[in-house]
Order: C-alpha cells, then sequence, then structure tokens
C-alpha cells in the first residue's frame, strides 16, 4: 500500500511536468507586427478599422486565423482566449498604454515552442576563394527574432579538410546567448591546411538553440601559390576564456604547428601564469616537425587558494631552433567566488525528502 502511494505521487508529477506547455507574454504596440516561425501577431489600423489579427503561414499560404476589432477588444471580459489553433492559445489580458500609445497584453500558451526564432546573414559573396595554407573570415550576423532569450550553439557542416572556428568581440566562442530582439556579429575563421585538397565545396554555418537557423557559403580551394622557404610556427588554444575559482584546476587544450614548408627542430612550448599560480604541462617539445604537421599538449593551470575575484592572464608561447610565435597565446581566467547555492539546493532536497518520509509513515499507519 504504501509502496503504491508514492510510485503514485511520482507518477501524478511526472505527467504534470510532461503536459504543462509552455508560456510566454507579449506588449504587442500599436502598429506593431510581431512573428514566431510560422505565426504573425499585429495591432493596427486594416480596412478602415484598427485590427488585431494572428496570421499563419502553411504551405506558402498566409490564413487568417483571428481577427478581432478594437471595438469588440474592448467589450470582452479579460481575461480572454483566443482558440488560435491546436498548439497555440492566446489570452488578451488587458488593453493598457504607455508613452508609446496603446499595446494589447497578451499571455501566449503552446503545445511546442514557438517563441523562439533567429536569421543569419552575411556580407560576404556567396563564392570566396582562398589558397592552400591560407586563412580567411567570414562575417556573419545573428539575430535572435523570437521574444525568448537564447544561447546559440555554434557549428559548421562541410565535406572540406579545413578548420572552421567562430570568435566573438576576439574570443574564440562555440556558442552565444543573444537577448530576444537582439543581434550579434560573429566571425567564422576558415583555417585551410597546406595539403587540402583544391576543389569548391559548401560550408553550412549554423546556430542552434530553441530555434536554428542557417547561412551557407561556398568555399573554392585554390592551389597555393608559395614556391619559398617558410618557417613559420603556429600556437592555438581551444578555449579563450575559463572560468576558475580559489584552489581549482582547469585545463586548456593546445595545439602547436608546423605552418611552414620546412621541417623545424627541437619545438618547444614555455607557459607564462600569474604569480604564485601553479602550471603543469602534458607534452612540453618533440625533437621536431615536419612540415604542416602538429601535436597537442594539455596545459593544466591550478588558481592559489586565496587568489582574489577578477581577471587574470595565461600565456602560452612555442619556439624552435628556426623561429618562433610572433605573439603568445593569451588565456583570460576569471577567478570566481564560490558559490552557496549547492548547499541552499541540498537543503531543499533534504526538506523535501523529510516531507515525504513523513507523508509516507502517516499515511502507512491507515
Amino acid at each position: 500500500m504504501r509502496k503504491n502511494v508514492l510510485v503514485s505521487v511520482l507518477i501524478v508529477l511526472m505527467c504534470f511536468s510532461v503536459s504543462a506547455a509552455a508560456s510566454e507574454s507579449l506588449e504587442l504596440d500599436y502598429g506593431e507586427e510581431v512573428s514566431l516561425n510560422e505565426y504573425t501577431f499585429s495591432y493596427g489600423m486594416e480596412n478602415s478599422d484598427v485590427m488585431f489579427e494572428v496570421v499563419r503561414e502553411q504551405n506558402d499560404t498566409d490564413f487568417i486565423v483571428q481577427q478581432t476589432s478594437q471595438e469588440k477588444l474592448f467589450d470582452l471580459e479579460k481575461p480572454h482566449t483566443f482558440d488560435v489553433s491546436e498548439e497555440l492559445d492566446v489570452v488578451l489580458e488587458g488593453i493598457e498604454s504607455n508613452s508609446n500609445g496603446m499595446y494589447l497584453d497578451l499571455e501566449l500558451t503552446a503545445s511546442e515552442n514557438i517563441f523562439a526564432d533567429a536569421e543569419m546573414d552575411t556580407t560576404a559573396p556567396s563564392r570566396v576563394f582562398v589558397g592552400q595554407g591560407d586563412e580567411m573570415t567570414v562575417p556573419l550576423n545573428l539575430k535572435n527574432t523570437g521574444i525568448v532569450n537564447q544561447t546559440f550553439s555554434l557549428d559548421a557542416k562541410h565535406n572540406s579538410s579545413a578548420d572552421v572556428s567562430f570568435s566573438f568581440q576576439e574570443f574564440n566562442v562555440t556558442e552565444l546567448k543573444i537577448k530576444a530582439g537582439e543581434e550579434e556579429s560573429i566571425d567564422a575563421k576558415i583555417d585551410v591546411p597546406e595539403r587540402a585538397e583544391t576543389g569548391t565545396y559548401d560550408i553550412e554555418f549554423i546556430a542552434e538553440d530553441r530555434s536554428r537557423t542557417s547561412e551557407t557559403t561556398t568555399l573554392e580551394i585554390r592551389e597555393s601559390q608559395e614556391t619559398s622557404t617558410r618557417q613559420e610556427i603556429d600556437l592555438s588554444a581551444d578555449q579563450s576564456y575559463i572560468g576558475i575559482k580559489p584552489g581549482e584546476k582547469k585545463e586548456v587544450s593546445v595545439r602547436i604547428r608546423n605552418r611552414g614548408n620546412v621541417m623545424l627542430d627541437n619545438v618547444e612550448m614555455s607557459v607564462e601564469a600569474p604569480q604564485n599560480w601553479e602550471t603543469s604541462v602534458s607534452r612540453k617539445s618533440v625533437p621536431g616537425l615536419e612540415q604542416y604537421e602538429s601535436f597537442r599538449s594539455i596545459v593544466t593551470v591550478e588558481a592559489p587558494a586565496n587568489a582574489e575575484t577578477g581577471d587574470k592572464f595565461l600565456e602560452i608561447s612555442a619556439s624552435s631552433d628556426e623561429t618562433s610565435t610572433e605573439e603568445p597565446e593569451r588565456i583570460r581566467m576569471t577567478v570566481q567566488q564560490e558559490s552557496n547555492l549547492r548547499y541552499i539546493g541540498l537543503g531543499i532536497m533534504v526538506l523535501s525528502l523529510s516531507g515525504l518520509v513523513y507523508v509516507y509513515r502517516k499515511l502507512g499507519r491507515r
């Protein structure tokens, strides 16, 4: 009996969490039009009358699924629910006004996530050219056109041998948070190996969170015209920023690459950390690197137990008998305060468990 009671409680909680719909508020100003995926909400003059209208696009055709005049909007008892479709309910909470004029206070409830949307475009030509062993940058503009904040994961799909990475404000990033209605500029960096196969490739740049958007650029890799001897070493870290707490250790993966066209001898990596910070390197040196070859190493950094909050920098360089990196790779390390949230969460879990035990015992006596 007692087991059945606990199982029933868990089933009810699980069903509630699964069936709960997503809701978002929308203040629709007079004269404004807001698009959310296939739905467009508008409030303004229409055929000599002020109308609230919801249009749904299906199969490249627009259908009016809700249209109400302002006179009727005033007469409706608030809140009023417009049953727009099986997946979307629109509740009119009220008709309000501010310094910009009148607006409709709406609450949108959907069984599916229609509140998120995004757009991506570029000022680069649809077809770009790059030589073997060269780099190029494609500027991208990413806009959150929905009404919810999103943290977009950034990725690139292609079948070339080029490496594609993303940078934002000079920092390498794999994701980017953009508030609703705002946009940011990012750069897609394309690094073509010396021995890359020449040809034409499509690269799809992708940003995805609760919505997905992409932009495609055609990349043509041409044979390098470089014939002279070139001695060049390159160092790149997978991360340009890490958050770290006092006494904590963090690891950073680093790649050292011979970008020249001749052998490099006695390749060595050096690390410079803030005073009293400890560092270690998994692979500090190699006897040599053939042209275009590379090796990876893990740099471990440990913050002092008394490290002050704020930004510190870790500098990593590489050198050989023939050449060295022009500038060190700088990794920004932000020292963060210890959070008490885990203790608060633990306390809530203990209280919840105590409540369940109490209910279990009380029901068990019956």
